[in-house]
């Protein structure tokens, strides 16, 4: 059956560190699924602590009634955190494992953390310890698309270790951190909806 028989679904879409709600990713999924819904938030990974950007993402997804999240780096990290309460389709794509090594290098590109960055920091290492390392295991919730080349984030493999009741990884090359083969995922997102 194909996905658009399907009733009119709202999918959200996490942008990561650098990008906005109206991500490359976000409007390929509008092209790909043009019959169902895109919410795309924009999130400020500068400024708003990790519990204040679940909160958030808890009431878009309480108020649009979303039935799939789709994640892409740093938003695959909150993706994969969503499923403390959420219970439907994840998809995360190269997602941070290694989020306070990934703070450092990026956000503070390797410079000590100073005032707010400090408390960004904490917050941050504080969520990973009680959330992130604690996800319940959700057998078929959990999708994967991950670059065999990602060259910001390595080798993908410890994650699978992480999250070993995940329902399907989806390996590509030449792909890249930034996943350029996304338009491949289609058919993927599709079968994991039909496996409901």
């Amino acid at each position: 059956m194909l996905l658009q028989y399907y009733y009119n679904m709202n999918f959200l879409y996490i942008h990561g560190y650098g990008s906005n709600g109206n991500a490359h990713k976000a409007q390929l999924l509008k092209q790909m699924f043009p019959n169902h819904s895109v919410i795309s938030p924009t999130i400020d990974y500068d400024h708003q602590y990790p519990t204040e950007i679940q909160d958030s993402l808890k009431q878009i997804v309480s108020k649009h009634n979303i039935d799939l999240i789709v994640g892409s780096s740093l938003g695959g990290y909150h993706a994969l955190c969503t499923t403390q309460w959420y219970k439907n389709i994840v998809w995360c794509i190269n997602p941070v494992r290694d989020v306070t090594d990934t703070i450092h290098r990026v956000l503070l590109k390797g410079n000590p953390a100073t005032g707010s960055d400090l408390n960004l920091v904490e917050a941050y290492v504080q969520f990973d310890k009680q959330v992130f390392r604690q996800l319940p295991p959700r057998a078929g919730q959990l999708h994967f698309a991950l670059s065999v080349d990602d060259e910001l984030l390595g080798d993908h493999t410890p994650l699978l270790t992480q999250f070993p009741h995940y329902a399907h990884v989806v390996w590509e090359k030449e792909s890249g951190h930034q996943f350029l083969k996304f338009n491949s995922l289609k058919n993927h997102i599709i079968q994991s909806i039909q496996n409901l």
